[in-house]
């Protein structure tokens, strides 16, 4: 019986050694896998520059707003008289305090001598009926700052929003700065030339002095406060705007956007069917007349479209025919190319974890993105980026990055998320235990 039991183990460390001798063969004879977890075949960029705009303005400039990318520009990066479109750079600095929690819309802010223009005729200095002494909410000061281009009401809402110990003028500098407006100038939160200013002129600089700034720059603002305050897509549909002049007396006008709504935009040439939904023109004699827009297509496409010196300053109409024509230009020249939310991207259906039980995953796109490209090109994406040694992965989870193989302009600034893709995994899967892991290194 004990010889029986002693042939029996001789047997299993037999069949033991075997195993491990066979393993060990497999181990040194098969080659090592280099781990490669995706072709690197290098994907052809296409070359997409924006279209040379056709018009008479001194500098224009079209945008799609949700990327950044530049699709339409002449002479975009000058800089410029910008007039009244200054009053978009105090719309920052104002939500930013609200952001931040230092105001809120239903503050009152009391109305001092540097914001009192009541004595001037509202035609010249465009104004509504408040005077020094009065308080009036942060939320009727900033509609009426765009809907009726109010300077008293934007020259109180800088002067409010300035932080202690500042001037507004270097308040404005602050807000520039953070909006990377490198090499524009300011003086005054509402745009006036320096030497009609009244009390915020700024003694040391000339007064034919003038907030100066580039196409491509008020195009970086109105994107930075959209983003703050996305209510403002709804400015064209203001065609009142009221206000309290004292607590139990509301003044009600009609806004500069009736007119553009009522009697402008129907004489207007829209074949494309474009919406004007904002933002905020600019009108002085030095700069002509000037429009910083919103503009949708039929398909929902947002667009900044920015004209400088269209025309001359009284002009209520070539400024936004022209704002029109850009986007059309662009729109004969340009189509999107989208990828949606859970849609493969492109060739790119898994990536390789080779720390994980399933190894390859399925993947698709975790939002929505387009890219404007001229008519007829077809997009690819480049190589994505991921990290191959995750294991543990989660359904839906971002697992990698890709982007549009395209060299096109985009805004000083525009972020790398506007311009990549997220990709997500369509399924979970578990870490490998280290013989499948030992497995596949040597046997692929």
């Amino acid at each position: 019986m004990l010889q029986n039991k002693k042939h029996q183990v001789k047997r299993i460390w037999f069949i033991i050694t075997a195993l491990v001798v066979v393993l060990l063969a497999i181990f040194f004879m098969v080659p090592r896998h280099e781990q490669s977890t995706q072709s690197t075949t290098k994907v052809a960029t296409v070359d997409d520059q924006p279209v040379q705009l056709n018009t008479s303005a001194t500098s224009a400039l079209v945008v799609d707003l949700t990327t950044g990318q530049i699709l339409g520009q002449k002479n975009s990066s000058k800089q410029v008289a910008i007039a009244s479109q200054s009053k978009m750079l105090t719309a920052y600095g104002v939500l930013k305090s609200i952001k931040s929690g230092k105001i809120k819309w239903s503050t009152m802010v009391p109305i001092t001598s540097k914001a009192d223009l009541s004595k001037e005729d509202s035609h010249l200095f465009s104004h509504i009926a408040i005077k020094a002494g009065d308080k009036v909410s942060v939320r009727e000061l900033y509609d009426v700052m765009f809907a009726n281009s109010a300077n008293d009401a934007a020259f109180a809402l800088g002067e409010f929003v300035t932080p202690k110990g500042e001037t507004t003028q270097q308040a404005l500098e602050s807000w520039a700065k953070e909006l990377h407006l490198s090499g524009s100038q300011w003086y005054n939160s509402a745009g006036q030339v320096n030497e009609n200013a009244f009390e915020n002129e700024i003694s040391s600089a000339p007064k034919t002095a003038s907030n100066k700034a580039s196409n491509q720059q008020l195009a970086m603002i109105a994107r930075a406060i959209l983003e703050l305050d996305p209510s403002l897509r709804q400015l064209s549909k203001k065609l009142t705007i009221s206000y309290h002049m004292t607590p139990n007396f509301v003044v009600t006008d009609k806004t500069d956007y009736w007119q553009l709504m009522t009697e402008t935009m129907p004489n207007l040439s829209n074949p494309n069917q474009l919406t004007i939904e904002g933002l905020k023109t600019g009108s002085s004699p030095e700069s002509g007349a000037g429009f910083t827009g919103l503009i949708k297509d039929k398909n929902g496409y947002e667009f900044i479209t920015v004209v400088n010196g269209i025309a001359n300053y009284m002009d209520e109409t070539k400024r936004y025919q022209e704002s029109l024509r850009i986007v059309d230009q662009v729109l004969a020249q340009k189509q999107p190319n989208y990828i949606k939310e859970n849609q493969t991207v492109g060739h790119l259906k898994t990536l390789t974890f080779p720390n994980t039980k399933q190894e390859h995953i399925i993947v698709k796109a975790a939002q929505t993105r387009h890219y404007w490209t001229n008519k007829g090109v077809k997009l690819a994406f480049t190589q994505p980026t991921f990290d191959s040694k995750l294991a543990n992965i989660k359904k839906n989870q971002t697992v990698g990055y890709t982007t549009a193989a395209l060299n096109a302009q985009y805004l000083p600034y525009a972020q790398k998320t506007e311009k990549r893709i997220s990709l997500k995994s369509t399924s979970s899967s578990k870490p490998v235990n280290w013989f499948v892991k030992f497995w596949r290194d040597r046997t692929k």
